[in-house]
């Protein structure tokens, strides 16, 4: 039987069936081709294939050394570096950030965006790792965990923050105070002030008594800051009014009817400057005067404190949060609503809070500007706005002032069923005023406005109903808009005909 060899690839006459290998290759295997067994011939074929098999997977192993698929190829070294450059030019960002000489981008963040940048950039690095690992287990392995504690980690060692650079005191100023043998004895020790000084000051006290009234002398005082002072202790203070008396080169502000007996004045008086005599019991205060504490003057100029882009735009605002001008708290808060910046937000608005804790019912158009900056930068389900906004809603319902529509859809958004109510109250003394916020309820309000909503209703509250019901009524309303079809007015009964076809079309 004629074959092939399969190693020779020679034809040769076959003596076995099985055999596949022709006798001189045999015979160089076994030193002669009659010795050798078909058995034996199968299992030298089978050696060489292993043999072979061997040498092809060492040589595919040498290949991809070669070409880097290990840190001691190039492939593998450029990958290594890379990992590494980019890990450790993460921590010197985070690093040069943690100094207030150099701002960076990620050290403006809040704090859960420098955690995802941290943990994005060890990702990155571990993922160029990834494929040297099976190769360096133990060295690998270390450096993947080691990037990963840091990540997770590095916003914590270094997290600068921009705080604001004039915060109130959250305590009353601690102030040089001596035991009185007297109840005028430290008025006596005062630096500046004299006896004949608080005559003014002892006549209001005997005119008003069922008021509390404060004498508070600030030293180094022009014509214009008295009056930035006195209109800011009226606010602070909440006095019906302030007279300012000028001593030397200071002046005297008597600040009568106060309601109530205040404890705070001393950390309202440190806002100025820092006090010099106490005498709580008196109601009489010495403060020496500081421009840099008070925020007299801007430290910044309009240019930072109107450029979003600007690296101290938030810090310049902030600091003019704290000032006691209420016109520049109005521009910086307005400033800060409108740029809507998305670094430091929780900065933002833990100054804002602090701020607000002033009595600003004396300035509305600056109250309002800083509740709208606060829910611009609160985020939502936020604790402390919403008691806040709250409270603001229901002083200008009292005082029937004009509220801001920010404010009013962040209480709608946040709490929706409890301003059904007042909203429906509102809306009925103001139909077209109100249109907008009724609307923002949503089918929340369907009832109670159907409710108001019969024949002798007026035109003008029937339209404004019907315009409601056109685009939230349910099946609810329809008998109520039914019966308007046969209304006097022809306007009445076209607009109730169209609710009609409207409301049909949306509960199919």
């Amino acid at each position: 039987m004629e074959k092939e060899c399969t190693r020779c690839h020679k034809s040769f006459i076959a003596s076995a069936e099985e055999q596949d290998v022709c006798p001189n290759c045999l015979k160089n295997e076994f030193g002669t081709a009659s010795s050798a067994s078909p058995q034996e011939m199968r299992e030298v074929v089978e050696m060489n294939r292993l043999v072979q098999r061997r040498q092809s997977a060492r040589a595919a192993r040498m290949g991809r050394v070669l070409g880097g698929d290990t840190p001691y190829g190039f492939q593998g070294k450029v990958r290594c570096g890379l990992a590494l450059s980019l890990f450790l030019g993460c921590c010197f960002v985070f690093m040069l950030g943690d100094s207030e000489t150099y701002r960076t981008p990620i050290n403006q963040l809040e704090s859960e965006y420098q955690l995802a940048v941290s943990l994005g950039v060890s990702l990155v690095s571990i993922a160029l790792l990834l494929p040297s690992f099976r190769y360096h287990k133990f060295i690998i392995g270390l450096t993947i965990v080691a990037m990963l504690a840091m990540g997770v980690v590095m916003p914590r060692i270094w997290h600068a923050r921009v705080p604001g650079e004039n915060a109130l005191p959250d305590e009353p100023a601690k102030v040089q105070q001596e035991k009185p043998t007297q109840a005028e004895e430290p008025v006596k020790k005062a630096v500046a002030l004299t006896e004949s000084d608080l005559d003014v000051y002892r006549e209001t006290c005997k005119e008003f008594p069922q008021n509390t009234h404060y004498a508070i002398y600030i030293d180094n005082q022009t014509s214009a800051t008295r009056s930035l002072v006195r209109d800011a202790l009226s606010r602070l203070l909440q006095a019906e009014y302030t007279r300012a008396y000028t001593r030397a080169d200071g002046a005297l502000y008597v600040v009568t009817n106060v309601r109530g007996k205040r404890t705070n004045v001393a950390r309202i008086a440190a806002r100025f400057g820092k006090v010099l005599r106490a005498n709580p019991d008196a109601g009489v205060y010495e403060v020496s005067f500081s421009a840099d504490k008070a925020n007299l003057v801007s430290r910044y100029s309009s240019e930072v404190l109107t450029s979003p882009q600007n690296p101290n735009f938030v810090a310049a605002n902030v600091a003019e949060l704290m000032c006691l001008d209420p016109m520049r708290v109005m521009a910086a808060a307005n400033m800060l609503t409108s740029s809507n910046v998305r670094v430091l937000r929780g900065d933002i608005r833990d100054a804002i809070l602090q701020v607000l804790r002033d009595p600003w019912t004396s300035e509305p158009d600056t109250h309002r500007a800083l509740l709208e900056a606060l829910v611009t930068y609160a985020p939502r389900g936020d604790e402390q706005t919403l008691p806040i906004c709250r409270k603001y809603f229901d002083n200008c319902r009292m005082m029937q002032q004009e509220m801001s529509p920010v404010v009013l859809r962040r209480l709608i958004s946040e709490d929706p069923d409890g301003m059904v109510e007042p909203i429906v109250q509102l809306w009925s003394a103001s139909p077209v005023l109100w249109n907008d916020m009724i609307a923002a309820l949503g089918s929340r309000a369907e009832e109670q406005l159907v409710a108001k909503m019969n024949v002798d209703s007026d035109l003008q509250t029937l339209d404004s109903v019907l315009k409601y019901l056109s685009g939230y009524g349910t099946a609810k309303s329809v008998p109520a808009v039914q019966s308007l079809l046969e209304h006097p007015d022809s306007l009445i009964r076209h607009k109730a005909g169209e609710t009609l076809r409207d409301i049909e079309k949306r509960i199919k």
